[in-house]
C-alpha cells in the first residue's frame, strides 16, 4: 500500500509492484479518509476501507497524520486479508492510543510549547502548514537547533515568516550542527536571532520572553526535541 506520492515516485512504487507481482493498494482511491475536526488533544477522521469503514479518533496533530492513520489502516486491512486476527475495534481501538513522542507534542499550554522533530525542507514545511493550522500564532517564538548534514537554508526558509523571537541553540550530540551558520541563515532574511549554548537554556530563555498566550515551538531536530522535552519535564511543566 501507498500514500499519496509525487508522480516520479508513484511510478517507481507502481513499477515495482508490477515487476514483483504484488497488488498496491492506494490511500486517497482504493482507500480514502475524511477529517472531521480535532482539538489539540486528538483529530477526528473517517476511513473508508477496502473491507470496512472507521470512525477514528488519533491523538496525532498534523494533516500528515490523517494520511498515516489511512495507510495504517490499508496496511491492517491486508494482514486481516492474509488471516491474522486484526478486528474492526482493534484497529480503532488502537488507533486512538497511538503515541508518537516528538512530532507535533504539546508539552505545556500555558505558555504553548510544542516540540516537533522536523528537521528538512519538507518536514518543515508540514510543521509551518500544521502551527498555521491549529494554533495561534499571535506572538509566537521559535526555538531551533540542527543536525550538521541537514539543509538548514531550506528548513530556516519554511519557518521563519512565522515567528516574533528565534533563538539559535545546539543539542549535546556529536552530530549538531554549530550555532552560528544557523544565525547566519535567519540574518540573511533579516531575522536578528538570539543565542543560547545549550537546549535548556534555550528553553528557560523562551520561557522568559513568552506570555501565557503565547506558543513556543522547538524544533530542527530530534536530539534537540528530546533534550527540550527533558528539561521540560525538569521544570516540571504540564499540559
Amino acid at each position: 500500500m501507498v500514500s499519496s506520492q509525487c508522480d516520479e515516485v508513484a511510478r517507481v512504487i507502481r513499477n515495482t509492484c508490477l515487476n514483483c507481482g504484488a497488488r498496491l493498494v492506494r490511500v486517497g482511491s482504493d482507500v480514502t479518509r475524511q477529517s472531521v475536526g480535532f482539538d489539540l488533544d486528538r483529530q477526528l477522521l473517517r476511513v473508508k476501507g477496502r473491507l470496512d469503514d472507521y470512525e477514528l479518533s488519533i491523538p496525532l496533530l498534523g494533516q500528515h497524520q490523517l494520511d498515516n492513520a489511512a495507510t495504517a489502516v490499508a496496511a491492517l486491512e491486508v494482514l486481516a486479508e492474509k488471516g491474522f486476527n486484526i478486528s474492526r475495534d482493534s484497529i480503532i481501538n488502537g488507533l486512538a492510543r497511538v503515541s508518537w513522542p516528538g512530532r507535533l507534542q504539546i508539552l505545556s499550554h500555558h505558555p504553548l510549547l510544542v516540540v516537533d522533530g522536523a528537521h528538512n525542507p519538507d518536514s518543515a514545511w508540514r510543521l509551518k502548514q500544521s502551527l498555521e493550522q491549529y494554533f495561534s500564532l499571535d506572538r509566537a517564538i521559535l526555538v531551533i537547533g540542527a543536525s550538521s548534514d541537514k539543509n538548514i537554508a531550506g528548513v530556516v526558509s519554511q519557518l521563519f515568516p512565522l515567528f516574533d523571537k528565534v533563538i539559535v541553540t545546539c543539542s549535546r550530540h556529536p552530530r549538531a550542527m554549530a550555532i552560528a551558520p544557523i544565525v547566519a541563515e535567519f540574518a540573511r532574511h533579516g531575522i536578528d536571532a538570539q543565542v543560547a549554548d545549550d537546549v535548556p537554556r534555550a528553553l528557560s530563555l523562551a520561557l522568559s520572553l513568552a506570555g501565557d498566550e503565547d506558543l513556543i515551538c522547538v524544533t530542527g531536530s530530534l536530539f534537540v526535541v528530546a533534550e527540550a522535552i527533558k528539561q521540560a519535564n525538569r521544570l516540571c511543566l504540564t499540559v
